[in-house]
């Protein structure tokens, strides 16, 4: 193992010069500032350097237990040598030096991942500090709940020597022009799928009572497939007696596919399903199945803004095989933050198609629009205190109470 010290401007320009002489195979051992930029510490496999002595006692003092656990894995003991020569026990021998140089390894690339997170820190500390309108968008990015991929995509395209406002307003540009959004169908089937509690039944209503407010009630029907829980089945039924409007069931696929192709003569038909965990396997399949006799039927997922971005990612990877046409944006009116679900969407290039943000039928459903989504996102997240935080504020004015009392 070799090692050797690299001084530069910055760190991205100290990462260039180490993989241009060493290739990206160079570890990194140790990074700090200094004055004039940064240093780093790199090791490599191959032919020694003559490094200075003075160079060579620091970097023997950094990498003393590296080099010593590495000597011990690549030389055997004593005993391990007579046994060696006897040719009792080579093959033991062998696969031991195998694993220790395994697991040195391994350690060497766990430190190389967190130092090369350290590095992109210390990039954006000595960025902010002399760019403070980058720091006003990053903080904003976080605070949204923006995937951090995403925010570092959006942070290259502003430009560093406008205002805070102006960097504002570019921002919220560069996101509403990467959300994706569909246009609403106004006829055929449209099938709502998702996690149970997601509010798949109330949409159903909604849709359904607006298209009674600008259509008039002849030529749309429903159709529910959530045989599991009775009192779904109830709320579309009542529904469906207000709007007086037809409110079919069906038990099984079959039951399904019999009944729809009888209302396929409707102008509109909306189809509510059995809620479905992204862990539900068997119950997914029985879904896919459902789908399979209801084609042409459109595929809407119905996804829980107030839950966490990576169960949302967890929820779209699992209705994905659906042919999923878009998105309806639940629960918004109890969400904390919307980052997560914008970034979700994003990633996923899946568009939204309508949005609900409380239970009124049928006012609380409306048309995505990429423009409100980002503003909302954007006033929640000025809005929202970290739980840590929040946490602490509770305990001051508690503490602030007893001294008052």
């Amino acid at each position: 193992m070799n090692v050797k010290k690299y001084r530069a401007a910055d760190s991205e320009q100290a990462m260039r010069m180490i993989r241009a002489a060493h290739g990206p195979d160079a570890v990194i051992l140790d990074c700090q500032s200094v004055a004039g930029g940064v240093e780093l510490v790199v090791s490599w496999e191959g032919e020694p350097s003559l490094p200075t002595a003075t160079d060579a006692d620091k970097e023997r003092t950094a990498l003393d237990a590296l080099r010593s656990r590495r000597e011990q894995a690549e030389s055997p003991a004593p005993a391990a040598r007579q046994e060696a020569v006897s040719g009792a026990s080579g093959p033991q021998l062998a696969w031991s030096q195998n694993d220790e140089l395994h697991d040195l390894k391994q350690e060497l690339a766990a430190m190389k991942s967190m130092l090369m997170s350290q590095l992109k820190d210390n990039n954006w500390q000595q960025l902010t500090a002399k760019q403070p309108a980058q720091k006003s968008s990053h903080q904003m990015l976080s605070a949204m709940d923006i995937d951090p991929s995403i925010a570092e995509s959006l942070q290259r395209e502003l430009p560093s020597d406008e205002s805070e406002a102006v960097q504002r307003e570019m921002l919220k540009m560069l996101l509403v022009r990467q959300l994706p959004i569909s246009e609403p169908p106004r006829t055929g089937a449209i099938c709502l799928l998702g996690p149970q509690g997601a509010g798949k039944t109330t949409t159903i209503a909604k849709l359904a009572a607006q298209h009674v407010m600008q259509h008039g009630r002849d030529g749309i029907a429903i159709l529910t497939t959530d045989s599991g829980r009775v009192g779904a089945q109830e709320q579309l039924r009542a529904y469906g007696r207000i709007l007086q409007i037809p409110v079919h069931s069906a038990d099984s696929p079959q039951e399904a596919a019999r009944t729809f192709r009888v209302l396929q003569k409707k102008s509109l038909v909306l189809i509510d399903t059995a809620g479905l965990s992204f862990r539900d396997h068997e119950g997914l399949d029985e879904l896919e199945k459902l789908l399979a006799g209801l084609g042409g039927a459109h595929c809407y997922l119905t996804l829980p803004a107030d839950v966490e971005a990576y169960v949302q990612s967890e929820i779209i990877d699992a209705y994905s095989r659906f042919n999923l046409a878009g998105v309806v944006i639940s629960r918004i009116d109890e969400a904390m933050r919307l980052g997560g679900l914008l970034s979700n969407l994003i990633q996923h290039r899946l568009p939204a198609v309508w949005c609900t943000n409380g239970p009124k039928v049928p006012q609380n459903l409306c048309v995505a629009d990429a423009g409100k989504l980002v503003n909302m996102a954007m006033k929640m997240a000025m809005s929202f205190t970290p739980p840590a935080r929040r946490q602490a504020a509770d305990s001051g004015r508690a503490q602030h109470i007893g001294v008052q009392a």
